[in-house]
């Protein structure tokens, strides 16, 4: 009976720490709306975040708003995933259809995105005519 019951409470805690991993994973989407604030480098971003197709076959992207605070660390990443480079970027570098990556930080008492990633556009291949 000891040896089901303290199987069951270490199902529990794995369980609990693959919840808290997944919180702490950045949400990538699209920007599709930004907002500055006047007179400041801050804002809001209105991000389309795409959801897990392996987890829910069914879910439909939604969008999240995310706070631009003076402490929240803007980069920006550009080349192949195993060469990436990451750069310094401003409020002014978030623009619509740019894709990112929001660390949101967890808690309910967080008031903006701890660090946002901005990732180089795709170079999309021409088309020849031959």
């Amino acid at each position: 009976m000891k040896s089901w019951m303290l199987a069951l409470v270490a199902v529990g805690l794995v369980c609990l720490a693959g919840n808290a991993d997944a919180a702490k994973k950045p949400m990538k989407g699209t920007i599709t709306k930004v907002e500055k604030d006047s007179g400041a480098d801050t804002g809001t971003i209105t991000v389309k975040v795409e959801p897990n197709k392996k987890k829910n076959p069914d879910a439909q992207p939604e969008e999240k708003k995310f706070k631009i605070t003076d402490s929240t660390k803007l980069e920006s990443v550009s080349g192949k995933k195993k060469d990436t480079t990451a750069t310094s970027a401003k409020f002014s570098d978030l623009a619509e259809g740019k894709t990112v990556a929001v660390d949101a930080g967890k808690g309910k008492k967080n008031k903006g995105a701890q660090g946002v990633k901005i990732f180089a556009s795709k170079k999309k291949k021409k088309k020849t005519n031959t």
